[in-house]
């Protein structure tokens, strides 16, 4: 008798199939080829990782879902050779009308109005589904990040990462006016933006008014006057819907005794009399003698009915907030008059941390915030975890007393934190 293996009978390998994507290798090849010759033609320079990725997927036959579009290293950069542009990639999917990319990344590109504009046309078309973009330290205009906002209304975008481009608090005031009645966008990141508090005032209206769940803002100048702005809502609703939640588990509760008492009443006034009689006129069974159903057999279920897949829920508008990272924004004790309002933007934080069950990550180092505050942070982290909410993840500088961090820390297990990059590049003339 032959000898069974481990992986199925009689020693033999259950092979895995694998599955690939029809004809990407021939799709693929031919944007490769549109994506050379749209390169010609702009003078730019194709990207090594994009022709690598595709490069890739054409030898797996599967489609390159992620597109990086990133510039030469400075020792690998000449001055005669060509940079590396967005406009190419651009132009080559919408002349190949390739819908299989899902994410498109520009990394330090020096980027022209025209490009973003270019850009904010392809996610109009409704057809390509591209539901990330990062556009991180290409340069971007005020003007630039309004026009890429007007198409968040009809795009299929969950995420934007614009970190890392200076537009300010009027490039802010168009990318929150594109973001107006936004159902679908979860995840915002403005990192070294150069936003201050009257940003904070526009984050606030998206946090109430559209779906976004999760801001990125490290490296601003929002200070305690913008936290408070933008927070000020989510903290009181949250407040609001916890003591609305006591009050439902309470009523329920009460309900639920309600429904025990009458169960023992009616079990009472059906036991059997002295006679042998029942008292309950709807047990026809115990007067007649007959045997009850629990002796019959349980009919067999049906094999082969799948289950139904359970509807995911549209995200829920609101001032809700899943995850805030305002690490280094300027939340210190330092700055004249801000005593009294750092200590308003610690109870606003506090309300959140106590309250809202969907909070999960807060990040607030590079901020000196003193030990009177960070005790708070620890008193309504304590506090939270007495009312049994999830658990949640927070960070804080460790300029506070040793006890104090160390407490605070042992919350902070597994939060990955944003690498700040070096000097900026010089702007283009």
């Amino acid at each position: 008798m032959a000898k069974k293996g481990k992986k199925g009978k009689g020693g033999k390998k259950k092979s895995k199939r694998v599955k690939w994507d029809d004809d990407a290798d021939i799709f693929q090849r031919k944007f490769l080829k549109t994506y050379y010759e749209q390169c010609e033609f702009d003078k730019s320079l194709p990207c090594v990782w994009l022709e690598k990725a595709l490069k890739q997927g054409i030898e797996d036959r599967l489609y390159a879902r992620k597109f990086i579009i990133e510039e030469l290293e400075v020792g690998e950069k000449d001055a005669q050779i060509p940079p590396v542009r967005l406009k190419p990639v651009l132009r080559s999917i919408r002349n190949e009308r390739f819908v299989h990319v899902h994410e498109i990344c520009a990394w330090d590109l020096e980027t022209e109005h025209s490009e973003i504009a270019d850009l904010a046309l392809l996610l109009e078309k409704g057809f390509y589904p591209v539901r990330r973009v990062e556009l991180m330290d290409c340069d971007l205009q005020f003007f630039s990040v309004a026009r890429l906002a007007k198409s968040f209304r009809v795009s299929n975008l969950v995420e934007i990462n614009l970190d890392y481009n200076e537009f300010g608090d009027q490039g802010c005031a168009g990318f929150c006016n594109g973001l107006k009645g936004n159902r679908i966008m979860l995840s915002v990141s403005l990192c070294y933006c150069e936003l201050t508090r009257e940003s904070g005032v526009l984050l606030g209206q998206v946090l109430r008014t559209t779906a976004v769940r999760e801001f990125y803002l490290d490296g601003n100048k929002l200070g305690c006057e913008g936290i408070v702005e933008m927070l000020r809502h989510a903290a009181s609703h949250a407040e609001a819907e916890h003591y609305k939640r006591i009050e439902e588990e309470r009523l329920k509760a009460l309900m639920m005794t309600e429904g025990a008492m009458l169960a023992s009443d009616k079990m009472i006034k059906s036991q059997i009399t002295t006679d042998g009689a029942s008292t309950d006129p709807g047990n026809e069974t115990a007067l007649s003698g007959a045997p009850d159903d629990s002796g019959k057999k349980k009919k067999k279920k049906k094999k082969g009915k799948k289950r139904k897949k359970k509807e995911v829920a549209p995200p829920v508008v609101g001032p809700y907030v899943n995850i805030l990272h305002i690490a280094d924004n300027t939340i210190d004790i330092y700055n004249d008059g801000r005593d009294n309002m750092l200590f308003q933007c610690i109870e606003v934080l506090k309300q959140i941390i106590k309250f809202s069950p969907n909070f999960v990550e807060l990040d607030m180092d590079d901020n000196v915030i003193g030990n009177r505050a960070a005790k708070q942070l620890l008193h309504a982290l304590d506090e939270r975890k007495i009312a049994t909410l999830p658990a949640i993840k927070v960070r804080t500088t460790a300029e506070i007393e040793q006890a104090t961090y160390s407490a605070i820390v042992k919350y902070a297990a597994g939060m990955k934190k944003k690498k700040k990059k070096g000097k900026k590049k010089k702007k283009k003339k």
